[in-house]
């Protein structure tokens, strides 16, 4: 068992900024050490008798496996007594209302308004209200979710609010406002997020769906929030960095015929009939299925277009040395990855993502680390944040790469980070000319959104006149 002594140096100071303010954000890369440096401030603070009870609000699978692995794994934190809030509804509340028998209750995001509206039942002194600590703040950024607003609502009730977060800005600016809302009840920038945004940012199209920040806005923005944030600097802790490789496929003539249809037309043939999108968002979508090997009909039934994919990820199974964890997005990608994996392993494939209960959740997460399993899937909304997967393997295969930088960034740090011993190869599947590339831009080359499709645009033209000019 780990003593307090095993912490890092940054982590000591991470946890008495945390001890010594009511109002904290821990801004730290993905598997820093956040959650012991937490632990280790609620600790010293249960002793004085400044808390009774400290309320952690985490993504499901972060509350669930993560936070109690790190109380069990540290000497200092072991003896407190927590619940992870679980099961259905009467069974969450009966474990809420016996919080006066233990010291922490620990919750997912994904029952946070529930949970508001239990806690709206009971007194301001109850010591629920003592202290609220909320891992991976970023997944409150949007203003109009109803997880942000049920919480900004009531966070005025707690005495002490700590934010936690490896990307609290993962897609800019704008993603400052709803934790710091949440975390400062509101004091830092006010409560409104239109008026917050009206104040600091200017529309760059008509319709007002894009937003960016005056000249002099991020400085002061920054400014404004520095107090609040303890960070690490560069340099003083541990550094895994992955390598990254792009492996391209071609779509065959037919496909790439239809790919183009798709694009231009918001209509493609497939099987003979025809397949229409209703708007170029939903063009996209169906862009980005073309680009794995498939696409979905009006009717959900997934209609097979290439191989190109497939055998790319037979390859790559075939050819592992190691445990490889492999990055799905669709249900058909997952379909895909069970057929590949059981013909290169003999083993049913094990994963984290949707249909998989948190009790199996929790085995496999335990059997890829103990070095059990040679492939494992996972879907990035699934396992993007907090879980430790390093222990058991350290290469990483996306079949597509995703739209989200916050989940690029925390599902790589899933295995690249402090505690991994080997060095992080991540593969990711790029089918060529499509919005593999446009996906890619935004998530490794850090551009905007309007950005990577101008330059996807760019690119596509270019091979275009290429191609006429013979």
């Amino acid at each position: 068992m780990r003593q307090p002594a095993d912490l890092r140096p940054y982590q000591q100071r991470i946890a008495t900024h945390l001890y010594e303010n009511d109002e904290a954000m821990c801004v730290l890369r993905p598997g820093g050490g956040k959650t012991a440096a937490a632990l280790t401030a609620i600790v010293d603070l249960l002793k004085e008798g400044v808390i009774r009870h400290a309320l952690v609000i985490a993504p499901k699978r972060v509350a669930r496996v993560v936070w109690p692995d790190e109380i069990d794994e540290w000497a200092h934190t072991t003896d407190i007594r927590y619940a992870v809030l679980t099961g259905n509804q009467k069974m969450r509340w009966g474990i809420l209302h016996a919080a006066r028998f233990r010291e922490m209750t620990i919750v997912g995001i994904d029952v946070l308004p529930w949970l508001m509206k239990e806690l709206d039942q009971l007194p301001a002194s109850d010591p629920l209200f003592d202290l609220l600590v909320i891992d991976e703040a970023s997944r409150l950024r949007n203003p109009t979710g109803v997880r942000a607003k049920s919480l900004a609502r009531g966070v005025h009730k707690w005495k002490m609010v700590w934010g936690l977060s490896g990307t609290l800005r993962p897609s800019g600016p704008l993603d400052l406002f709803m934790p710091s809302r949440v975390v400062t009840r509101g004091k830092l920038w006010g409560r409104s997020y239109w008026q917050w945004r009206k104040q600091y940012f200017y529309p760059v199209d008509f319709m007002g769906y894009d937003w960016k920040p005056f000249d002099w806005a991020e400085d002061k923005l920054n400014a404004a929030i520095a107090p609040l944030c303890i960070t690490v600097p560069e340099g003083e802790m541990p550094v895994v960095t992955p390598t990254i490789v792009f492996d391209k496929v071609e779509l065959p003539p037919g496909v790439r015929a239809q790919y183009d249809d798709m694009r231009r037309k918001l209509m493609a043939r497939v099987e003979g009939e025809p397949l229409l999108a209703a708007s170029a968002a939903v063009a996209t979508g169906k862009l980005a299925q073309m680009a794995n090997g498939f696409v979905y009909d009006e009717a959900g039934k997934g209609n097979l277009l290439h191989t190109a994919k497939r055998e790319w990820l037979e390859d790559l199974l075939n050819e592992s040395v190691a445990p490889v964890l492999v990055i799905y997005e669709f249900k058909e990608d997952l379909e895909m990855l069970k057929d590949e994996a059981e013909k290169a392993t003999g083993q049913s494939l094990r994963y984290l993502g949707g249909g998989v209960t948190d009790k199996q959740a929790a085995e496999n997460i335990a059997d890829w680390n103990a070095g059990k399993l040679e492939v494992m899937g996972l879907h990035p909304a699934s396992g993007g944040h907090g879980l430790n997967l390093q222990f058991g393997g350290a290469d990483m295969a996306w079949i597509s790469p995703t739209w989200s930088p916050e989940l690029w960034e925390q599902t790589i740090a899933r295995i690249a980070r402090p505690g991994q011993t080997r060095p992080v190869v991540v593969r990711v599947c790029v089918a060529s000319g499509t919005v593999d590339e446009m996906k890619l831009d935004r998530v490794y080359c850090k551009m905007s959104a309007q950005e990577a499709f101008e330059t996807w645009l760019k690119r596509y033209h270019a091979v275009a006149s290429a191609v006429a000019a013979g």
